[in-house]
């Protein structure tokens, strides 16, 4: 007879193995997008590249649009964990405020890094899917939107961000940054004269954008911040 200890031990075997193969697959995906783009990644040429069936594959990732949204939020490559890096290089002494510039300047860095992955997870497809639906390898790991919730809810404690809910801080946040970057990657923000218009040259347009985005993280942030610590609100260089 089994003991209780020997099917919690049996368990924690197959979820290990079941969480070696997510990585091997998302590896695996990602050296196919390398070589051969977005277009070249299929169920079949994943399944083929891990010696799985396409149909043993869908008990892990259940389309191809579910392994690309992993690429993009999870990993230690991700956009969650390149958030979480961001805040966790500032100095011991940074402030909330210090922490959002970061997030929003990691989340565009990101985005412009990865350009086409980010289209199609956030314009490609009729229902977008939602990066909290990805399983994270690790329990502690916040994600980018979890680490921007709790910056919003420490400076709020810490008396330098208005008091709000922590959700309206954070969803706000990243509705701002997000419709910039967006408008950035779909060609309508140049840094030309208006909308659409080409700049005088792309390293011209590249460093008017960086201006805008500064300006952008500027106006977010001392709409939220304490009014004795707006002059904070600055974002560094």
């Amino acid at each position: 007879m089994l003991t209780s200890q020997g099917l919690t031990g049996a368990s924690a075997r197959r979820e290990r193995g079941r969480q070696e193969m997510r990585v091997a697959i998302l590896e695996a995906a990602a050296r196919i997008m390398e070589t051969d783009g977005i277009d070249g990644l299929t169920i079949r040429a994943v399944a083929e590249a891990v010696a799985y069936s396409p149909g043993a594959l869908y008990e892990y990732f259940d389309s191809k649009e579910a392994i690309l949204k992993a690429l993009y939020f999870g990993g230690a490559d991700g956009l969650g964990a390149q958030c979480e890096r961001a805040v966790a290089s500032l100095p011991p002494e940074s402030s909330a405020i210090d922490a959002i510039v970061a997030l929003g300047r990691a989340y565009r860095a990101y985005a412009l890094d990865h350009p086409d992955l980010y289209r199609l997870v956030f314009g490609g497809w009729t229902t977008p899917p939602l990066a909290a639906a990805v399983e994270c390898e690790e329990e502690e790991s916040r994600g980018g939107f979890g680490t921007l919730a709790d910056v919003a809810s420490r400076g709020i404690a810490e008396g330098t961000l208005v008091d709000l809910p922590p959700a309206v801080i954070a969803v706000t946040t990243w509705a701002t940054v997000h419709g910039f970057v967006s408008l950035e990657l779909t060609g309508h923000l140049t840094g030309g004269d208006g909308p659409g218009m080409p700049p005088a040259s792309p390293e011209v347009g590249r460093q008017t954008r960086d201006q805008l985005f500064e300006a952008l993280l500027r106006m977010a942030l001392y709409g939220f911040a304490r009014e004795e610590k707006r002059m904070a609100a600055e974002p560094a260089a």
